[in-house]
């Protein structure tokens, strides 16, 4: 496959590929800027949880340009999810989505996505999304309390390269990141509900310390539904949560 979209800019060791593309961004970089790293010294997830980034795996942000609404923002990181998940799927691999934006093999995380964007006058400006993949992994870099939760891609296909999974996901975004409104977004999201795993039990940060409950949809805005025993409630990617029922 070759690469058709991705202006590359490849580095050995950054602190953030987010935060460099978010830079360029600022200096008008055009749309599908992207950074690539062998590892990071500063590299976070959702909620400014940090990102172990040891080399050999994939450390990558992509300057998107989507004319969406700031209200709109949570669909794109469903939509980038699904485009690493896509990126990933043989076929015969026993991957998962993990809402918002995590993806599982044999319920081990293998991917992350972390989407941060610049709004203005109600507008988005950019989106820079951010993904960080396990390709091999030498669990003894990582806290004893994540290596049973991690997984590698090698450990079903050892023969993909990082080129092979940048051209994977360049096919990926350029469908999924024009997929957020009307029937491409309900397309995308009857199939993240199809791949999540919605059979084991959801944690969310809320004001009064954890929610907790099992998903059983997904909202047509990208936020997550849970059944917490006392009542469904909507939890948006921020963790914020809100009362239907």
């Amino acid at each position: 496959m070759i690469l058709r979209r991705m202006i590359l800019h490849r580095h050995d060791v950054v602190t953030s590929t987010s935060d460099l593309v978010k830079e360029m961004a600022d200096a008008g970089a055009p749309e599908w800027t992207t950074v690539v790293a062998r590892s990071q010294t500063e590299g976070r997830g959702r909620m400014s949880r940090r990102w172990h980034s040891p080399r050999g795996n994939l450390f990558v942000s992509v300057l998107l340009r989507p004319d969406i609404l700031p209200s709109e923002l949570p669909r794109m990181s469903i939509l980038t999810a699904l485009a690493v998940f896509t990126a990933l799927d043989g076929g015969n691999v026993p991957l998962n989505l993990k809402w918002p934006n995590d993806i599982l093999l044999d319920n081990r995380k293998i991917a992350g996505v972390l989407l941060e964007g610049r709004t203005r006058n109600d507008r988005v400006e950019f989106v820079v999304a951010g993904m960080g993949i396990n390709l091999t992994l030498d669990r003894s870099s990582f806290p004893a309390d994540l290596r049973d939760k991690i997984a590698s891609f090698h450990e079903v296909d050892a023969e993909l390269t990082i080129d092979d999974l940048l051209s994977r996901l360049e096919i990926g975004l350029d469908k999924y990141s024009s997929s957020f409104r009307g029937a491409a977004w309900d397309e995308a999201r009857s199939e993240f509900i199809n791949h999540s795993d919605l059979e084991r039990g959801y944690i969310s940060p809320d004001a009064n310390g954890s929610l907790r409950g099992r998903p059983v949809d997904m909202t047509v805005d990208g936020c997550l539904v849970i059944d917490t025993g006392k009542g469904l409630v909507t939890v948006r990617s921020d963790g914020l949560a809100d009362g239907v029922s």
